[in-house]
């Protein structure tokens, strides 16, 4: 029964290809990033203004974390904009969101550098 319930999933679903998983191969190398996966300074295509940021802004900025690229649909499917984005916990991106535990950690972590 679980098993038909997957269907739904964003990250199976072939039409999954939104604009913001394009992003999926263009994150910096890992010598641009900081201890634990997060960009430097940030994604530096996105504006500097987090909470302003489209649903779009948002995919692309999670799929610039490494380990997260796959990620990015949920953030889509649940329309996170940048406002949005600011308020998630790590017990929405779990419970909610159905993202593991490891990526979950990394999200908030970038999340937090974003509120500074």
């Amino acid at each position: 029964e679980e098993e038909e319930e997957e269907e739904d999933s964003p990250s199976l679903s072939p039409s999954s290809s939104h604009s913001c998983s394009r992003a999926e191969h263009s994150a910096p190398p890992s010598d641009s990033s900081a201890p634990g996966g997060l960009p430097l300074g940030g994604a530096s295509f996105l504006s500097a203004t987090p909470a302003q940021w489209s649903v779009d802004e948002v995919c692309k900025f999670i799929s610039s974390l490494q380990g997260c690229e796959e990620l990015a649909a949920h953030f889509l499917s649940q329309e996170i904009d940048g406002q949005a984005l600011l308020l998630l916990r790590e017990e929405h991106l779990i419970s909610t969101m159905n993202i593991k535990l490891g990526p979950a950690l990394k999200i908030c972590a970038s999340i937090n550098s974003l509120r500074e």
